[in-house]
């Protein structure tokens, strides 16, 4: 009676293990399925420098010498306002207006009935310098209008919605890109009139004040920076996975109302914070008028954007704007800035980097394999492979099995079944 009592403690013992075993591996491999529906990428280093470009620095310039008095006057003329002196006042203010600034309109509601962002075009000089490459490539800069006012902005992707122009054929240009063969190119705008505050980001971000360099205005400057990028790439693959499952939007996948064409992160921000701005005020200031809709603020209402334009920008960060698939910035390594004799000049280049960041999925055998253009096909493959090999593993960690143990399991019960049934086994499973 002992020995039987003994057996069946330890049958009940080890049966106990086994269930556990049995469950814990289940568990481990419910974890590996889960990690790859929610959060299969990784992000790892890339050094292959030498096969890759890189997008030279976007820059937007916000000229101090902004009012153009003879386009003031011929305003002047044209509107014949009841009184002369105000609107002239009202036209000095509005060339100088920004968003930190724009509550000193609010005197001026009479005027809110008129074309602002037109007049404003207007009024604010216009800059017909090219930005010269060291290559003797040149290109002009955009008129752009944002939270900053009217600026001019180079090598943006996104000047298409802040152009003053909305230029159609925006779309046809191509962002500069250098190799590691141009790094040392250089970009500058010579002969200019004016000095201006530079305000530096990606190409595919709005400009603020967040990142920005304070250039003096009382003299004529010489200005030299170096940028240095941050890139974030994402592997081929990566395009095939759900949005939900990568975190990032690729340009195309656009899920916004405003710019249903084309996705940023920052003009998610961006319309997150218009969106705020209608919940809080019931309309936009003129300087975010798209032309899309929205209702615009009559300037008496400008009050109402200011005392809640610190807690707007507070909140953007709460919008759940997913990041860019393929990010890049730039961060201000270093500035020379001295006064000088002549006009003043612009000057900037880039330290080209020799490491970046790329998105991959982590369970990956295209680099094991080789390249491939079946991407699409090499995913589905990797993951079965690396699932079953995974489980096996797990289930050999834990109880001794491996997954072919299981199909031989399996492949028993179904024999033993039909076997159970009265099929003729010596002829069934010959």
């Amino acid at each position: 009676m002992l020995k039987v009592a003994v057996f069946h403690r330890c049958r009940y013992m080890w049966g106990t293990i086994i269930i556990l075993a049995i469950l814990y591996s289940l568990y481990l491999i419910t974890l590996f399925w889960l990690r790859y529906l929610t959060n299969p990428t990784v992000i790892s280093l890339d050094r292959n420098y030498h096969e890759w470009n890189t997008t030279f620095p976007s820059l937007t310039v916000c000229f101090h010498d902004r009012l153009n008095v003879t386009a003031r006057d011929n305003v002047i003329r044209r509107v014949k306002p009841a009184n002369p002196t105000k609107f002239e006042q009202f036209l000095n203010i509005l060339a100088e207006t920004d968003i930190t600034n724009i509550q000193q309109l609010k005197g001026y509601d009479e005027y809110s009935d008129l074309n602002i962002n037109a007049i404003l075009n207007e009024i604010v000089n216009y800059v017909d310098v090219p930005v010269v490459l060291s290559n003797d490539e040149e290109t002009n800069m955009v008129r752009v209008i944002t939270e900053l006012g009217i600026c001019y902005s180079f090598n943006s992707a996104i000047n298409q919605y802040l152009s003053v122009n909305k230029d159609e054929n925006y779309m046809a240009r191509h962002l500069i890109e250098i190799s590691i063969m141009e790094r040392d190119t250089t970009a500058s705008l010579n002969n200019l009139t004016s000095n201006g505050n530079i305000f530096y980001h990606g190409p595919f971000e709005v400009p603020t004040y967040l990142r920005q360099l304070i250039v003096p205005s009382s003299a004529s400057t010489f200005l030299q920076m170096s940028f240095k990028p941050v890139i974030i790439t994402a592997d081929t693959t990566i395009e095939n996975l759900y949005v939900q499952q990568r975190n990032c939007r690729y340009p195309h996948e656009s899920n916004l109302k405003l710019f249903p064409k084309f996705y940023s992160y920052s003009l998610c921000l961006f319309e997150c914070k218009l969106q705020q701005f209608l919940e809080k005020c019931g309309c936009v200031p003129f300087l975010y008028n798209l032309g899309v809709g929205i209702p615009v603020c009559r300037l008496k209402n400008l009050t109402c954007i200011s005392d809640h334009l610190v807690k707007v920008q507070q909140s953007v960060s709460t919008c759940g704007c997913l990041k860019d698939c393929n990010l890049i910035n730039f961060t201000l390594q270093s500035y020379l800035m001295i006064d000088w004799f002549n006009n003043p000049l612009i000057k900037w280049d880039m330290v080209t980097s020799k490491v970046r960041y790329s998105r991959r999925i982590i369970f990956d055998l295209a680099d094991a394999m080789g390249k491939f253009d079946y991407y699409f096909f090499w995913d589905n493959i990797t993951f079965i492979f690396v699932f079953l090999v995974s489980t096996g593993g797990i289930a050999a960690l834990f109880f001794g099995a491996s997954f072919v143990t299981v199909v031989e399991i399996s492949f028993l019960i179904v024999r033993t079944t039909f076997s159970g049934l009265g099929l003729n086994q010596s002829t069934q499973w010959k």
